[in-house]
Order: structure tokens, then sequence, then C-alpha cells
């Protein structure tokens, strides 16, 4: 049995033009935000290999430079520097991934931040999930970051509202900043279907199945030495902690997009249970077929995004359900 997003809003874009209107409402919802806001600090940002987590970013920067914000420094969580707790300016942490527990250390990098950073300072969590991975995760939540004077929350889908509406003030719903993307140009499909898979703790999937699948490629040890020494002799971070610039960082997440795309593009379809390989392709105006990951995230996403938009999508129980409609 198939799961095809339908409309439940009335009229619906036709055509694409559900890129250019989920661009709009992510810009909307991003507005009020950074309301006030014309400058920044970002942290968290992704120095690793997760695509997805790039797309959030590069989505975010196309926002500040339209809203003109400027971003006056950007630090990973590996290379946060102290200063950024005294910071006088708005402090930004990125997007995606998930608050709850799945992801102890990039938690562990929020929590401090709440705790920390001034009590004048604005502190903006952009748009992500949420999934308490148990009661003590939610708990924590509320008692390190939620009561925090000055915070702005967003979260992704109605789901993480719920889990967060009665814990922070400020709490906005906006989607993911990747739709701030718009289209995305691809080369001409080559064949029939492209599965990409999760084979990490998300996936709902059982092990072993969709071996001839791809997912995000993963760094070997001779890219993350080829990447330290590129940071050692070009940009003069002799240790793993020392900063880069911001034109630095986001260099490497257009870097990471350009291999998103050449990976998605050789299908006419795309089979996925990954959030960004999911937006990824139908902003690259590719046919999607969707499996849902172990904690509805997908679903959660399109039923409070996706459901009153005309758009090439639709989602399957499991991996054979969703072969046989390809």
């Amino acid at each position: 049995m198939t799961m095809p997003v339908e409309n439940t809003r009335g009229p619906r874009p036709s055509g694409t033009d559900f890129i250019d209107e989920m661009q709009r409402r992510s810009f909307a919802a991003l507005t009020a935000l950074h309301e006030g806001v014309d400058s920044l600090v970002l942290t968290d940002f992704p120095d690793y290999e997760n695509i997805g987590d790039s797309l959030i970013a590069l989505g975010q920067a196309e926002f500040w430079r339209r809203a003109g914000i400027r971003v006056a420094s950007t630090y990973s969580w590996g290379t946060i520097s102290p200063a950024v707790y005294d910071s006088r300016i708005p402090v930004a942490i990125q997007g995606g991934g998930n608050f709850g527990g799945l992801y102890p250390q990039h938690s562990e990098h929020r929590y401090r931040l709440a705790e920390r950073l001034r009590a004048e300072t604005l502190l903006i969590q952009e748009p992500q999930s949420v999934h308490f991975a148990s009661e003590s995760n939610r708990a924590q939540f509320a008692r390190r970051m939620a009561l925090r004077p000055g915070l702005r929350l967003a979260v992704r889908d109605t789901a993480s509202l719920a889990a967060v509406g009665d814990l922070v003030a400020e709490v906005t719903l906006a989607p993911d900043s990747v739709h701030m993307l718009g289209r995305l140009e691809a080369a001409a499909p080559t064949r029939q279907a492209v599965y990409l898979l999760r084979r990490d703790d998300e996936s709902a999937l059982p092990a072993g199945i969709g071996g001839q699948a791809v997912d995000w490629p993963a760094m070997t040890f001779a890219d993350r030495l080829a990447r330290r020494l590129r940071r050692t002799f070009f940009e003069g971070a002799v240790t793993r902690r020392m900063n880069r610039t911001t034109d630095r960082w986001f260099a490497d997440a257009a870097q990471r997009l350009a291999t998103g795309v050449a990976l998605l593009s050789p299908g006419e379809t795309i089979v996925t249970d990954r959030l960004h390989a999911m937006l990824l392709g139908l902003q690259m105006g590719r046919r999607v077929i969707a499996i849902d990951n172990a904690n509805g995230k997908l679903t959660s996403y399109a039923g409070t995004w996706l459901e009153d938009l005309e758009l090439p999508l639709s989602f399957a129980p499991d991996l054979p359900a969703a072969t046989a409609m390809v």
C-alpha cells in the first residue's frame, strides 16, 4: 500500500511551483525567527560528511544574504571559542539534526551555549526536529535550555512543536532551510532509479536490506588526512580546534551540495529514507518515493508542509513496496 501526499488545504500550486512556494514559506518563517537581527555568530557548523546538514547551512546562508544579515563568524562544535559565550550580538545554532539525545555531542554544545551565553544575548536555534529518546532527555532539555531567557527555537514539523510547545516560550514552526536554495540544476537522468538509504540508527529498514543502495558518502581515513593537511598548510589551522573563516566553511558545504546532486542526478526517480535526499531530489525536479525513518521524520515533515502542494512525491511503507512503485 502506498501513501501519496494528498491535498487537504485547497488550491495547489501547479507544476514545479511548489519549489517557489516552499521557498516563500521558508523565507517568511525565517524572517519571523530573525526579527530585529542584523548580524550573528553561527555555531555548530556541520564539519562532517552528512550532506543534508550542509544543505541546511547553505539554505540558512541564502536567507541571511537576502535578509541583509551579516555572519560575523562561524564555528563548528569542535572549534567554538570561549569568546562566543561573551558575544553581544545574537548567536545562532545550526539547524537540522535532532534535539532529544540521538546526537549527544551536539546536544551538549547547545546546552552549554544556553547555560553560558550572556543572559542578554539572543540565542537562536535554527529549524530542526525534536524527538526525545527518553523522558530523562526531555527533562534535560527542559532544565538546561528551555528556560533560557532570550531563546528563539524553530522546529520543522508539528510533531516537534507538540514536543516542546509547553516547554519553550518562543517557538517558530519553520520549513527546513534547504528550501531557500530553490531549484537546483542537475545532469539529465541516465537510469530508472537511484536508491539512497540510511545506514545509521535512524534507519527503520531491516539490517542488510537494500544492499545495492548508496548513502551519503562517508569520509575515509585518507580523506580525513588530506583535509587535515589542507587546513594545516593552506589555512594555517595547525590544530583541529583552530577555527576557519566563514567563507571556507561554506565552500566545504557547497562542495558537499555538488556531491549530493551528482549522487542523485542519475535517477529519474529517487528512493530514499533520508529527509534531505527527499527534498534535494524534489528541488532537482525528480520524482521521489520516500520511506519513513525510525522516528517518523519524513512523514511528519510532509504532513506539516507538503500536503497542500502538487509535487512528485509518494510514500511507501517499506523498500519492496517502494521498488514496486518505481
